[in-house]
């Protein structure tokens, strides 16, 4: 370089802002996640006495923005109680019956009740929290005192991944197109072992989550992204039952029927007689996860249970196992990248093949899959 030249510094872009005059010669563009504005409101509740009865509730998601995730929170207070109450053992969160979002391509959750809705929102884990089942805003009343059977719970259904990148958001703002949410209402039966002495009224209450739709050209006449980045992608929570049935004193071949796409979690519940509890204490002695032709885990009920607590720092309910990919950025489950996703799109079928001992028995067994998985589209 000959003396007395210097080639000029190069000019660095703020934060969120990509291209730029030296920076690959494109103009400015503000990318989506930072362009867009975190958005939420009130949806109607419902009110519906708990009774003998199965209530169905539909309600239709008005358009706005880009929809990101519906918060639930189902709400019973009892007062003048005089029984000892005892909750089933997935209450009081299957107070909730079927749960789906939908529009008219399809569903988006499918849910068979908020039981499993509690554990979808348990495996996300976003950013290493712990689900609000902690939180002093969640409550749950045993016991023969005056308020025994009420009950205060939260639940998310979320339609994107997480708030970092947003991917699985979906646009609402079709006003042909409507989203619709169903949380339908178990009877109490199903809620309580011993119901209190005279049943709550149920309040489901609703809030509406979304980001906004950022305009073309944003402060100081730069261009804005209005679509994040992979919108298309589509994110799904749904769940199966394994055709075959787990039986004591054998090793059982379960296939998994929800393949094809990209699969984030998978979700364990195996139930002995109709119990968790009893499924525990008669744990699997070996389990193998097959993905085609390659065998993915081999490992003990008990290693399992360990990388759930390493994960997620607590302890999961009884009989429940999960395969999460969400750790591959850190030793905390939520804080993925997607590095470690099961891409099943071209997989003839997966299993878990396990080995039960003689004493988890052969009456009312079952095993079911909640499956969480995206789809990647094309937007339209």
């Amino acid at each position: 370089m000959p003396a007395g030249t210097a080639t000029p510094p190069v000019m660095m872009q703020g934060p969120g802002v990509t291209g730029g005059a030296n920076g690959g010669g494109k103009a400015p563009v503000i990318p989506f996640r930072r362009a867009t504005v975190e958005r939420s409101t009130i949806l109607p509740g419902e009110s519906v006495p708990m009774g003998a009865s199965y209530a169905s509730i539909e309600r239709t998601i008005e358009g706005t923005g880009f929809l990101y995730n519906i918060r639930l929170q189902i709400q019973a207070t009892t007062s003048g109680n005089a029984a000892t109450v005892v909750f089933a053992e997935d209450a009081p969160w299957n107070a909730l019956g079927l749960i789906t979002l939908r529009d008219p391509n399809g569903e988006l959750i499918n849910l068979p009740n908020g039981f499993y809705l509690y554990l979808a929102n348990l495996a996300q884990k976003n950013y290493a929290n712990r689900w609000l089942d902690q939180s002093t805003q969640s409550s749950l009343v045993t016991g023969g005192g005056a308020t025994g059977g009420s009950f205060s719970q939260f639940f998310d259904v979320l339609v994107g991944t997480n708030r970092r990148d947003l991917t699985g958001i979906v646009g609402n703002q079709d006003r042909a197109v409507k989203y619709t949410l169903r949380t339908d209402v178990n009877p109490s039966s199903l809620v309580y072992s011993t119901p209190p002495t005279a049943l709550p009224t149920m309040q489901v209450n609703k809030w509406l989550e979304t980001y906004s739709v950022p305009l073309p050209i944003g402060p100081n006449g730069v261009q804005q992204q209005v679509l994040p980045d992979g919108y298309g992608t589509l994110h799904f929570t749904t769940v199966t039952t394994s055709d075959a049935l787990p039986l004591g004193g054998s090793t059982v071949n379960h296939y998994l029927r929800r393949i094809g796409n990209t699969i984030r979690f998978i979700v364990l519940v195996f139930r002995s007689n109709n119990l968790r509890a009893t499924a525990e204490t008669n744990a699997p002695t070996l389990i193998t996860f097959k993905v085609g032709d390659d065998t993915i885990f081999t490992e003990t009920w008990q290693n399992r249970k360990t990388k759930m607590y390493e994960r997620y720092g607590f302890d999961w309910p009884s009989g429940v196992l999960i395969y999460d990919t969400l750790h591959d950025f850190s030793s905390d489950a939520g804080f993925e990248l997607g590095d470690d996703y099961y891409h099943t799109q071209a997989l003839v079928n997966a299993q878990f093949q396990i080995t039960y001992p003689a004493g988890f028995g052969s009456a009312a067994n079952s095993l079911v899959f909640l499956t969480d998985d995206l789809v990647y589209n094309p937007p339209s």
